[in-house]
């Protein structure tokens, strides 16, 4: 879609995947809850504000398959901050089967999510739709995820590269904190852990398109550093055998570095391996020959 970024899309396409079972919505819930979600204690309430629509529509989606009821019972406020359109989600407490003590209790989030694979799948999903983008990789390759808690960003760290292999990094921003993967492979790996199957598709095909462009540049380079090294190599060489003819003259030269020079001089586009060719002689003949006309020309006055 055209003026949608490659992050959108990824989003887009992990808010349409089908919720499985209570417990995996109830994983990816509580990955929205502690990227974006504020709980307020008077009114016994959570809050979650979140940038993109599709990632709204899909926490509501879960939390109707989690509580069995409708949006009803949910405050859902649309507002324009800094021209991006934000949602605002209030949900109260007794809508999801945990408090928000548990909520906020990292101990407690680990007791449900567990060291399950599929579990933590859709609980990263859940912080990624909330708080995490990833760069169109034409560009760079970059997968992040912002939130206000360093020591749940370091945990989180610590578990995508126990779980998967897949190693990042934490930095401080101004008012919060970013963990952040550079690695191709490892965004790979994470968009097919949180299953946006196509996105990940997508993705590899540009690595394999900058993997292929890359060998040609490689190879084109290579090319060309050869053809300028070759090219002034011959132009040092024609310029000794003229130095030579003129101060001493080529029929004063031995006839083995006679045939070669003359040979040269009229074949001033040819490699070393094809002036052996037409010589009956190696490369390295030529080579060694042309050698030897080049150190007596640097001999002369």
């Amino acid at each position: 879609m055209k003026g949608v970024s490659f992050s959108e899309r990824v989003k887009e396409e992990l808010s349409t995947l089908p919720i499985e079972s209570k417990e995996a919505s109830l994983s990816e819930i509580l990955g929205f809850l502690k990227t974006r979600g504020n709980f307020d204690i008077k009114r016994k309430k959570f809050t979650v504000n979140l940038g993109n629509i599709a990632a709204a529509r899909r926490f509501i989606e879960l939390l109707e398959f989690l509580s069995g009821k409708r949006t009803d019972s949910m405050y859902v406020g649309v507002r324009d901050l800094d021209r991006r359109r934000r949602v605002t989600i209030t949900v109260p407490e007794g809508i999801v089967d945990f408090s928000w003590k548990e909520w906020s209790n990292y101990e407690t989030i680990h007791s449900v999510v567990g060291d399950d694979v599929i579990n933590f799948s859709h609980f990263f999903r859940g912080i990624f739709l909330a708080g995490g983008s990833v760069a169109n990789p034409r560009k760079h390759y970059h997968l992040e995820v912002v939130m206000f808690d360093e020591r749940f960003l370091q945990n989180l760290k610590e578990n995508v590269a126990r779980l998967l292999g897949v190693k990042g990094n934490v930095v401080r921003l101004r008012y919060s904190y970013r963990l952040y993967f550079k690695s191709s492979q490892g965004i790979l790996e994470l968009l097919h852990f949180m299953e946006a199957k196509n996105s990940a598709f997508e993705f590899e095909r540009v690595i394999r398109e900058k993997a292929a462009k890359g060998d040609t540049n490689r190879s084109i380079n290579f090319i060309t550093a050869n053809a300028i090294r070759s090219g002034t190599s011959i132009a040092k060489q024609i310029e000794a055998i003229r130095k030579i003819d003129k101060i001493l003259g080529i029929d004063k030269l031995p006839e083995d570095l006679r045939k070669v020079a003359l040979a040269r001089l009229e074949n001033e586009d040819m490699s070393l391996r094809e002036l052996g060719e037409l010589l009956n002689m190696s490369k390295m003949m030529v080579y060694n020959r042309l050698k030897k006309i080049l150190k007596i020309s640097e001999e002369l006055l």
